[in-house]
């Protein structure tokens, strides 16, 4: 019984196709070429679109739709939906989308310590997968950074060649600020360490005592009790 269904169901789309006239399927290939063009338009992607079977035949649509087979896969491997509502059919089609991968390099040699400005840096296309581990892709994020390593010019810059630059030194007089529920104190301090800011940093008061506080943007270090 559910071989004839299917047999009679295909006999009656055929049957459809012949009254209203089949679907052109290089519209449907145009229309899913339409549809990459405007979902990958922001991304440095190129794709290699499939073909559908000509031996498909399904009712002419006056609105067929072009979907992603699956919204969370864009990318490698994957399939486009072309769909009629109307009519009640879809046919999928493959594709493949290549991501081309950006990287940061240093334009000069750089020596631990430097900061980062933005003629320092520069995008080119990562043309081995292999050599993209951990290198950074926004130079927009880098300026104002601190050479954690240093690196000849033309290496890529990866994640754990930099860091924040130090707002506090080890043995630089810093600034406390104590705030508490109704009460705020200032008081001068020795750093015992280096640190950027946001991070957590040692400091030794006047009186010998040891606090710890968060570094702020101005070199101030902030204590909450």
């Amino acid at each position: 019984m559910r071989y004839l269904w299917m047999g009679l169901y295909c006999w009656t789309l055929v049957s459809s196709c012949w009254a209203a006239g089949a679907q052109d399927l290089r519209q449907l290939e145009k229309l899913a070429e339409g549809f990459l063009k405007r979902e990958l338009s922001l991304r440095p992607a190129t794709w290699t679109l499939g073909q559908l079977d000509r031996k498909l035949v399904v009712p002419a649509c006056s609105q067929p739709k072009a979907d992603w087979a699956n919204s969370n896969v864009t990318t490698g491997s994957t399939f486009i939906v072309l769909s009629c509502p109307d009519l009640g059919w879809s046919l999928r089609l493959a594709v493949r989308i290549s991501e081309k991968k950006m990287g940061v390099v240093l334009n000069r040699a750089m020596t631990v310590g430097e900061i980062l400005t933005e003629a320092d840096v520069r995008l080119v296309d990562i043309t081995n997968p292999a050599l993209a581990q951990n290198v950074l892709s926004d130079p927009a994020l880098l300026i104002g950074q601190s050479m954690r390593t240093g690196a000849p010019a033309g290496a890529w810059v990866r994640s754990f060649m930099v860091r924040p630059p130090y707002l506090v030194k080890s043995n630089q007089r810093v600034k406390v600020i104590a705030q508490g529920e109704g009460f705020t104190a200032v008081a001068d301090g020795m750093a015992i360490a280096n640190a950027s800011l946001g991070e957590q940093v040692s400091v030794r008061l006047g009186s010998g005592r040891v606090i710890r506080g968060q570094v702020q943007a101005d070199g101030s270090v902030a204590v909450i009790y």
